[in-house]
């Protein structure tokens, strides 16, 4: 629950969401003055206030493009229309070189009481989606059709190096470590 207050207080900020005077901040199915109990509620309803409390996914522009913030938080808030049923708060920021949205996704659906999950399917097909929504409104997309996709890190990578239990990331931990101590190629190699 601290994490999800937490993660919530960030993204709402005044001063990173302000666009000329106006916040760019929604609540897709709930409101964003009281986001918090909104899906806390739904939680408590359902009797589902425990594992995965929310997800939180970010939406981000090349740094340096030409996008109107206005035009970025309405790609977001289509894209979180897309979450049947849950309850999701849109913020966009324009604190940084680029301008990014985060939505907050609530982990149980208000119209179904059903967990809501993420597997690798449903992110690629968020992406496409994505990427139509961005042309629809004359924003950059996320993969460029010319672009060789690259394979990223799958969720069951992200969760096992999460708990510390990937053999991958103690790897390049180890050969971080070496390189520290090592004067040369030979001693790193020893090490």
């Amino acid at each position: 629950r601290a994490a999800m207050r937490g993660v919530m207080l960030y993204v709402i900020q005044e001063k990173k969401t302000t666009w000329e005077g106006a916040p760019l901040i929604s609540g897709i199915n709930c409101q964003p003055q009281s986001v918090y109990d909104d899906f806390l509620n739904t939680k408590l309803l359902y009797q589902k206030d425990g594992g995965v409390m929310f997800y939180h996914m970010v939406q981000s522009f090349p740094k340096g493009a030409d996008v109107d913030p206005r035009m970025a938080h309405e790609a977001a808030r289509r894209l979180a229309g897309d979450f049947k049923g849950c309850e999701v708060l849109v913020c966009t920021h324009i604190d940084r070189e680029h301008i990014h949205s985060h939505c907050i996704i609530n982990s149980v659906n208000f119209e179904a009481g059903k967990k809501v999950h993420m597997a690798d399917e449903q992110i690629q097909e968020l992406r496409v989606r994505n990427d139509q929504i961005c042309e629809e409104l004359g924003l950059p997309k996320f993969q460029r059709d010319e672009q060789k996709r690259s394979r990223g890190m799958s969720n069951a990578e992200y969760y096992t190096a999460d708990r510390g239990e990937s053999w991958k990331f103690e790897l390049m931990r180890v050969i971080d470590e070496c390189m520290r101590y090592a004067g040369n190629r030979e001693e790193f190699l020893a090490l």
